[in-house]
This record gives C-alpha cells, sequence and structure tokens, in this order.
C-alpha cells in the first residue's frame, strides 16, 4: 500500500485518470464560450502562420464584412480576438496533428506540470512536506483538474508561474523570468502572483539576491518584448485588446464594483466560490494552529497579497465557474501549507481516519466538478449538433446571437457567421447575400433572446424553405432559398 503513495506511482496513476476523464468529454463542445472564440483564434494560427494573431474577417462575395461578434475586435481587413495572444498559437499545432481532442493537450500536460511544480517549490522551500503528499493535494484539493480538462490557458499560467518561482529561489533566474513572461502573456493574472511573490521576500529564507531578481526582470522582459513590438506596431500601444478591453468593460463605481466581487468570491457557498471548491484553503487555515515552519510565513504572504491584488484589479467576477478562475494562482501556496501542516501530523489511528474522510470528500468535490463539466458541454454540444445539422450546406449563417459563434465554433470551420446587433442590420446583410445569389442562407435566432427575424428576408429573393427548433436555448433554425434568378 505504501508502494502506490510513491511520488513517480502517484504522477502515472494522475496521468491515466486525466486522459480517462478527457476521453468521457466532448471535444467539441466547451464548458465557456471563452473557449470557442480560441478555437477561432487557433485555427486562424493554422491557417495563416506568418501573421497568427490576424482572424480573417468574413467574405462575401470578394468583399470583407465587419459584422463579428463582440469578442472580435475588427482592425483594417481583419480581427483580433479578446483573449490571450500566445495560447491559441501554441495550441494550433496540436489541433492540425490530433483535431479537435488536440486542443486539450496543452491543458492536461499543464495539470501535471502544476503538480509538479508544487512539488519542486516546496522542496526549494525546504517545506516539511512529501512529493507524495503535495500531489494528492494538488490533484484533489484544488480546482486544477477541473481546468486542466477544458480548452483554457488558465492551468498553462499556473504551471508556468509555479515553475518560475521554483526555478528563481534554485538560482535560474533568466530561465525562470522567461517562464513568468510566458505566464504573463497567458493570464494577466500572473502579474499580480509575481508582484505578491516578490512582496513576500521579506519572510523568504534565504531570500534571492538583488542581482538574481533583476536577471529574472530581464528574462520577464525578453519574453514578453515580441508581442509588446508587434501591439506597438500593429496597434500603436502597448496595451493588449483584451486588456483594454476588459477595464473598460468595469462598469460603475470601482469600489462597487470591487465589493459586489468580493460578495461573489467570498461570500458564498456554492461551485463558484472560492471556498467550496479547494479544500486546500480550509487545509492551510488548518496549519495556523500548528508549529511554526519554515517558509509559511512567506506563502501567507503570497496568498494574501495575490487574493487582494486579484480582487482589486478583476474585471468582473469570472462568470459561474468551478470557482474562482482568477484566483488560482493563490491556490499554490495554500496547497504547500496544507501539505505541510498534514505532514507534521502525528501518526496515529484518529488522525488516518480523518485523512481518509477529507481525501474522500476532496474526491467528491473533484467528482462534483467534472459532472458538472461533462453535463454542460453535453448541453452545448447540443447546440453544436443543432447547428450543424440545421444549418445543412448553407455557406453562410445570419445570427442576432452573439454567443452562437463561440458555442458552435468546432462547426463553423467551413461556414462563415454574420452577426447582427440589429433587425435593421439583419436585413441589410440577408439583401446583401440576396444580391449576391447565395444559393442557401440558415438564419439562427432565439424565440426568448432575440426579436422577430421575418423581416430580414423581405424584398428578397429568399423563401422560407424549413424552421426546425430545439430546446435548448429556444434556438430556431430558418433555412432560406434563393429563388430569383442570379445577377
Amino acid at each position: 500500500m505504501a508502494r502506490l503513495l510513491d511520488y513517480p506511482i502517484l504522477l502515472a496513476l494522475l496521468t491515466v485518470l486525466v486522459v480517462t476523464l478527457a476521453a468521457g468529454l466532448r471535444p467539441d463542445a466547451f464548458y465557456s464560450g471563452d473557449s470557442g472564440i480560441k478555437l477561432l483564434a487557433t485555427r486562424a494560427a493554422l491557417q495563416h502562420p506568418s501573421h497568427p494573431l490576424d482572424i480573417p474577417l468574413p467574405v462575401i462575395g470578394e468583399a470583407p464584412t465587419q459584422h463579428v461578434e463582440p469578442f472580435l475586435v475588427v482592425h483594417d481587413q481583419h480581427a483580433h480576438a479578446i483573449t490571450s495572444p500566445i495560447f491559441p498559437i501554441m495550441s494550433a499545432p496540436f489541433l492540425a496533428v490530433f483535431g479537435l481532442r488536440g486542443l486539450y493537450v496543452i491543458p492536461a500536460l499543464s495539470f501535471l506540470l502544476a503538480i509538479v511544480a508544487c512539488v519542486a517549490l516546496a522542496r526549494a522551500l525546504r517545506l516539511e512536506a512529501s512529493p507524495s503528499t503535495t500531489t494528492l493535494v494538488s490533484a484533489l484539493a484544488t480546482p486544477f483538474l477541473f481546468y486542466g480538462l477544458e480548452f483554457w490557458e488558465h492551468l498553462p499560467a499556473v504551471a508556468c508561474a509555479t515553475s518560475s518561482v521554483a526555478l528563481l529561489l534554485r538560482g535560474r533566474a533568466f530561465a525562470a523570468g522567461a517562464l513568468l513572461g510566458v505566464a504573463t502573456l497567458l493570464r494577466p493574472e500572473a502579474a499580480a502572483f509575481a508582484i505578491a511573490v516578490v512582496a513576500a521576500m521579506p519572510w523568504l529564507t534565504p531570500r534571492p539576491s538583488l542581482r538574481t531578481l533583476a536577471v529574472a526582470a530581464l528574462g520577464v522582459a525578453l519574453a514578453i518584448a515580441p508581442y509588446e513590438i508587434f501591439l506597438l506596431g500593429h496597434f500603436g500601444t502597448f496595451v493588449p485588446p483584451h486588456l483594454s478591453t476588459n477595464a473598460g468593460a468595469i462598469q460603475g463605481p470601482w469600489l462597487a464594483s470591487r465589493w459586489s466581487i468580493a460578495q461573489s468570491w467570498f461570500g458564498a457557498i456554492g461551485p463558484t466560490s472560492f471556498w467550496t471548491v479547494a479544500p486546500c484553503v480550509i487545509g492551510a487555515a488548518v496549519s495556523l494552529a500548528m508549529p511554526g515552519g519554515r517558509n509559511r510565513s512567506f506563502l501567507w504572504a503570497v496568498a494574501i497579497v495575490d487574493v487582494g491584488l486579484t480582487t482589486l484589479t478583476a474585471p468582473n467576477d469570472g462568470g459561474s465557474q468551478w470557482g474562482v478562475r482568477y484566483l488560482l494562482f493563490s491556490f499554490v501556496p495554500f496547497v504547500l501549507l496544507t501539505a505541510a501542516a498534514i505532514d507534521q501530523l502525528p501518526r496515529h489511528a484518529a488522525i488516518s481516519a480523518v485523512l481518509i474522510v477529507v481525501t474522500v470528500g476532496c474526491g467528491w468535490v473533484g467528482r462534483s466538478s467534472y459532472r458538472q463539466l461533462r453535463s454542460i458541454k453535453n448541453i452545448y454540444g447540443r447546440i453544436v449538433d443543432f447547428v450543424d445539422a440545421k444549418a445543412g450546406d448553407a455557406d453562410f449563417i445570419v445570427t442576432d446571437l452573439w454567443w452562437l459563434d463561440q458555442v458552435a465554433a468546432s462547426t463553423l470551420a467551413d461556414r462563415s457567421l454574420l452577426y447582427t446587433a440589429s433587425n435593421s442590420t439583419g436585413a441589410d446583410i440577408v439583401r446583401i447575400l440576396s444580391d449576391r445569389a447565395v444559393p442557401v442562407v440558415s438564419v439562427i435566432r432565439s424565440s426568448t433572446e432575440s426579436p422577430d427575424t421575418a423581416s430580414w428576408s423581405a424584398g428578397t429573393c429568399y423563401v422560407e424553405e424549413r424552421r426546425d427548433s430545439i430546446s435548448v436555448r429556444n434556438l430556431v433554425a430558418i433555412r432560406l432559398r434563393h429563388r430569383c434568378p442570379g445577377p
């Protein structure tokens, strides 16, 4: 039995676990629309490697059109996704080799890398935490597994940032800085984590020298410099589109928005709260009642500063994800505090029984997260199937649903989706398609979210050939056939 708890064997078992769980999920449907936007960007990077950040605009005839949804920013004759700039580029080769399953390779590898990085960081800090205990806490008592099974850049950023701190404490300053730069390009919250680490260094033993920190800063600068040069030349600014858009999304007084976010994250108990999905937070609190260990104050300072900075700067509460995705970095110090506390406990039957109960409870939380992930992906998968089947041979889909191309991104590789924010624009789009004698057009709307779109085809050569619907988001697909003679 003890042999089963060996660190390498645990990693092997977790590898089998993540592959098995991933195989049970639909690869063509996503938990969140964010992932659909990333797929659109990944396809663009694959199709146009010479300018991988540019997403082609839909074309009617030979003319590009700017009828794209709000998460795409139009710039000149192309668009940019309001999302991580490098995650789609990193994912493109895996999409090319493995198809849609390839999208999940980097998140799954990042799940394992985040665990290895936590173990490496525990060793670098000389904590009284065994690799096996740190591995189990990382895998079972955090939301890491959930984020390792979806096409998101959150966990890759956490894995890079954690590895960066471990390398920094081992004297590999330049590599540490480069990894932190990659983490920051993946997720802006990595910057808050980096500030938290530096702010907590007065409690760190031993501390990196100023020269080491300067070399690390150089590594960060060189890692992000190519993207910043691109931004300056392309947009005339150093601020990426996803940051400027998110900053502009903060509505109302700033202090009131911070209070609202804090209530959403810390004032509720449920699958979207800070407390429920990560038992390591409770385990870390238990460590306060135990004798002080090496670098425990440093870890608490990192956690507190990171949580505080992220709460003060988050553009929103992150939506109804599994836990607080913006605070994923803070779980790293909580993991290490919990693992150190567990390995300081006296070994007798009562404590062992408690640990077994806690482990089972953590496993139950993980099971709940997986069931929710699979359920949501299956529900959105019905939309994917509906769009794929009912759009049929239509080259163009016209919709007033801003989220449709996100949810149904996997089925839009060979179709152009034209988004309209108003009835008048929808009618203009259909009229242009009619003038171009496009044979078949699919209009997709929601009977509860959309206005009446019957006027869109009025005065054109299109006649309604078929109408289909499903209960999910009350979607309606209207197939329009061009009946007039061509131009």
